[in-house]
């Protein structure tokens, strides 16, 4: 069985616990009236979780070389 990369797997280890708390947070942040809140905390998140995933892509290049 092949390993998974951890430029795979943490990404999206993070990506699916964003889900999650958007889910779990979300509709009560919405109710609130914090709609903006809600979409820049996720655009952040999703911002560090690309920049995460291009960073550790880069390094285990550097690392077969």
């Amino acid at each position: 069985m092949k390993k998974l990369k951890r430029s795979i797997w943490l990404p999206l280890a993070l990506l699916v616990y964003l889900v999650a708390m958007t889910l779990f947070f979300g509709i009560d942040l919405m109710q609130t009236g914090e709609t903006m809140r809600l979409v820049v905390i996720v655009c952040v998140e999703l911002a560090i979780i690309a920049a995460l995933f291009f960073l550790l892509r880069k390094r285990e290049e550097q690392d077969e070389n």
